[in-house]
Order: C-alpha cells, then sequence, then structure tokens
C-alpha cells in the first residue's frame, strides 16, 4: 500500500470513489465531468497497482485492497480537514453536477428564489432538484436525506451535520375583515379564536386553545382564512407573500415566542467536497429575512 506521493487530490477523489463505487454520482459529488473521475481512476490504479474498483453484477465492486483502504483515507482526510478543500478544484461554471436540496413549501417560495438565481448566474450548467423535507419528522433524519439522496436541508429540524442558517419571527394572520380583530390582537383574543395549524407548529399554551384544523403546509393558507374565524401563525418572511381575492391582515404575536430556527443540514461527508463547500457559501449568502416593516398591516390586493 502506497499513499507517499499521491497527488491530494487524487486522494479526494479516491474517498468519494470508494464511498459511491460509481464514477458518475462520484463526479456528480465533486462536481467534476465523468471523463476527469475516469481518468483520476485509472492514475489510482496505476499509482496502486490495483483496479480498486472492478465491474459486478450489480456495479462496480471494490477490491479487497480497495476495503483496506477506505477508513484509512477517510481518517487521513478528516485529520487534513479542510486543506484538502482547494478552491481551484473546482470551477462552478465548468460544473455539471445535479444538486438535491430539501425544504419546505414557504423556503422554496420566499428564501431560495435568489439561491437558485445565484446558482444559475455562477454554475448555468449545474441542475437543482428541490424536494420537500418532511415535518416533524419521526425518522432519522441523516438516514431519510441519505435514502433520497440529499445533499443539503432546509429545516426547523436537523440532521447531525448543520449549522443554524437564519432565525425570524413569528406573525399572525386572519382575514382583513375578522370582526374579533377589529379593536387589535391581544392575548385573550388570541387564545379565544379558533386556529389554523401547519403540521409541527406549537406555541405555549396551545393546550388552552382551539386548533380547528391542521394543514401540511403554509402556502394554502390564505385560502383557508379569506373566510373563516380562524387565525394562523406563519413565519415573517412569508406573512406578506400572500395574494388573495380578499385582503388578510398581518399582526404581532401578543406574547412573547421564541423565533423560528431554520437550520441548514448536510450528508455525512461532505465538508471535504469542493462543490459542497462552495454551494454551503452560497446557501448561507442568498438566504435573507426580507424586512416586514411595521405591523399590523394589510396585505392581498
Amino acid at each position: 500500500m502506497r499513499l507517499k506521493g499521491l497527488d491530494l487530490n487524487l486522494l479526494l477523489v479516491l474517498d468519494i470513489l470508494l464511498q459511491e463505487c460509481n464514477v458518475s454520482r462520484a463526479a456528480q459529488r465533486l462536481g467534476l465531468g465523468q471523463s476527469t473521475v475516469s481518468s483520476s481512476l485509472a492514475r489510482l490504479r496505476e499509482h496502486f497497482s490495483d483496479e480498486l474498483l472492478v465491474k459486478g453484477n450489480h456495479g462496480m465492486l471494490p477490491t479487497a485492497l480497495s476495503q483496506e483502504l477506505k477508513p484509512l483515507v477517510r481518517q487521513w482526510l478528516q485529520a487534513v480537514g479542510g486543506l484538502l478543500a482547494l478552491p481551484s478544484t473546482f470551477v462552478p461554471a465548468q460544473c455539471h453536477a445535479t444538486v438535491r436540496i430539501a425544504c419546505t413549501d414557504d423556503q422554496a417560495q420566499q428564501l431560495l428564489p435568489q439561491v437558485i438565481q445565484a446558482i444559475s448566474r455562477q454554475a448555468p450548467a449545474m441542475q437543482v432538484q428541490l424536494l420537500a423535507a418532511p415535518r416533524g419528522c419521526t425518522e432519522n433524519l441523516d438516514a431519510w436525506m441519505a435514502r433520497q439522496r440529499i445533499d443539503f436541508m432546509i429545516a426547523s429540524e436537523a440532521g447531525s451535520h448543520s449549522e443554524v442558517l437564519l432565525e425570524e419571527e413569528w406573525h399572525c394572520i386572519a382575514r382583513a375583515d375578522h370582526p374579533a380583530l377589529q379593536a387589535g390582537l391581544s392575548l385573550d383574543t388570541f387564545d379565544r379564536l379558533p386556529h389554523l395549524r401547519v403540521a409541527g407548529q406549537r406555541f405555549a399554551g396551545d393546550e388552552a386553545r382551539e386548533i380547528s384544523a391542521q394543514v401540511p403546509g403554509y402556502l394554502a393558507l390564505d385560502s383557508y382564512l379569506e373566510s373563516g374565524e380562524a387565525i394562523a401563525c406563519v413565519p415573517a418572511s412569508l406573512s406578506r407573500a400572500y395574494r388573495t381575492t380578499k385582503p388578510l391582515q398581518v399582526w404581532p404575536l401578543p406574547f412573547a415566542a421564541s423565533k423560528l430556527v431554520q437550520r441548514l443540514s448536510w450528508r455525512a461527508g461532505a465538508l471535504q467536497e469542493p462543490l459542497h463547500d462552495w454551494l454551503r457559501q452560497l446557501i448561507r449568502n442568498g438566504v435573507r429575512v426580507a424586512d416586514t416593516g411595521a405591523l399590523p398591516c394589510a396585505i392581498g390586493l
């Protein structure tokens, strides 16, 4: 076994190849062309005098040497950390990878358009797939992300590898001509009115409140509120987004509530990948909560 004299970038390619046992998927994760990864595999085979990956009945299989190398390469890369994530190894304009991002419906509408626009400008050949992130998921999120082949997830829930992306206030919305809100939104009124809740939402004091219905996401709340007596709580970034046939009104919550914390999660092993390092920074820079201005206010028409 010979690590001395091996190009460090080749060692990074080797790590991903041994994880995926598939040249195409390794190329996507690295943000490189398939021909580049195939060429790297050829150089690795020459260096180690071993095939490393051989054809099997259901794809490529690691050789005995590969199985021996895999944990050693992983440990070495983790020890070296950021030294291997060389910016020169990744050129966004040349990237043809497909990136899968899981998010909730409100984030897809409010927070991610600027991220996707930035990707389109800097990496026009990259494809982005948005998938629905689970709400109130009881399943292990790391296992879910691995099974769905998710690269990043933006959600209030978090996987084992995550960071805080943003924090924002909650707002209360209701139809503008709501008879119980003509004098404002007091805590007594908030407690007394029926509530529409999005799956996973919970506030202090909910055990004494009437939750009239639970809906799977935020985007249809305006339709439910247009003619009913219910009120709903939504993230501040979404409270001005609704466009309805009847105006809605927005109020701050009449009590202190913890901010909504959205976290950016990624799959294990992604920190050493140049493509993911670049994309993680782009998401950090691109996601911003818009200024919602003074409240209360009317929105809609």
